[in-house]
């Protein structure tokens, strides 16, 4: 490009820049933008260079993306700009990663006001283009439902596109379908497929996020008998596990799993066998709430309940 060109290009982005995002970069910072140049991510061996010229969407997503991290390029109101370089990916040169970018940036208000419908949209437009984790997420909308978003429940289709996305890689999707079989969301209910799909992610994967999520699905199944039998010493392990990881909800569920019935003290390692649902951390506090005068588990217990003749507890 001859210099009266990329002048004139630099100042085309300057204004359109400010006019939709209010951000007032100077023409140096625009054509510094305009004329860096990155590594293609996942590219041949050693890289191939990419830049506004040679290909306009993924420059604009990979430039929109360091201007996000606001560390390899700092700019003024860098969530705005990040969001107009994804804009321009998306709505200009049909990008399928800047697509699906833009579309986090409506789901986050990175930028811009956060609009889950909006976002919604821009998910639905990158999976179609192709982009893997959007497939992932808006399977994952589907599969539950999102009415902040307007998207309704279909499991089915949910599944089809969670099971796109874990066929060409994504493995955070294995943790989707797994719950899928788990609950027979969309899929015929097979529990112990569900199980296997956890412990896969748990043993192959190294995202530390994603290995903290499948071990707190793993600690649910122990605690529920989803897939497993119930072992409640199993499940507080992979739910300590979890949350040492960082996982919200193995943080939140750990205190729970770990509760006595009775004293509430830590480690609770038993349950009653006739009700599963009750834990205690040893016999003498199982023995005393089936037999303590006033609500005792022996009148609450599901299947004593229903008749059943024997009052011993199991443990």
């Amino acid at each position: 490009m001859d210099p009266e060109a990329r002048r004139r290009a630099c100042v085309a982005f300057r204004v359109k820049l400010s006019r939709d995002t209010g951000a007032n970069l100077t023409a140096a910072d625009c054509e510094e933008l305009l004329e860096t140049t990155f590594m293609r991510v996942g590219g041949p061996v050693g890289g191939e260079e990419v830049s506004v010229q040679s290909d306009p969407g993924l420059f604009f997503t990979t430039i929109g993306a360091a201007i996000e991290a606001h560390q390899t390029v700092v700019v003024p109101d860098h969530l705005k700009v990040a969001w107009f370089c994804y804009r321009e990916a998306a709505e200009v040169h049909k990008h399928p990663a800047g697509t699906g970018r833009l579309a986090e940036c409506y789901d986050a208000g990175h930028g811009v006001m956060e609009d889950p419908a909006q976002a919604a949209v821009w998910y639905q437009k990158a999976a179609v283009l192709g982009d893997v984790p959007s497939k992932a997420t808006l399977g994952t909308m589907l599969k539950n439902g999102d009415a902040r978003a307007g998207v309704a429940t279909d499991a089915a289709r949910g599944f089809a596109l969670l099971r796109e996305a874990a066929d060409l890689g994504y493995d955070f999707a294995l943790i989707q379908i797994a719950e899928c079989y788990l609950k027979g969301e969309g899929v015929e209910q097979d529990a112990a497929r569900g199980v296997s799909l956890l412990r896969q992610v748990i043993n192959q994967d190294e995202d530390a996020v994603m290995k903290a999520s499948a071990e707190a699905g793993l600690a649910v199944c122990y605690m529920e008998g989803n897939g497993v039998e119930i072992d409640i010493a199993q499940s507080a392990m992979w739910c300590q596990r979890a949350a040492d990881g960082g996982d919200a909800t193995a943080i939140e569920m750990l205190p729970v799993i770990r509760s006595c019935d009775l004293c509430f003290a830590t480690l609770a390692r038993r349950h009653c066998k006739r009700c599963r649902t009750v834990r205690y951390c040893n016999a003498a506090c199982q023995a005393a709430h089936w037999h303590r005068e006033t609500d005792s588990h022996k009148g609450h217990c599901r299947r004593a309940a229903d008749g059943g003749a024997s009052t011993s507890t199991g443990a």
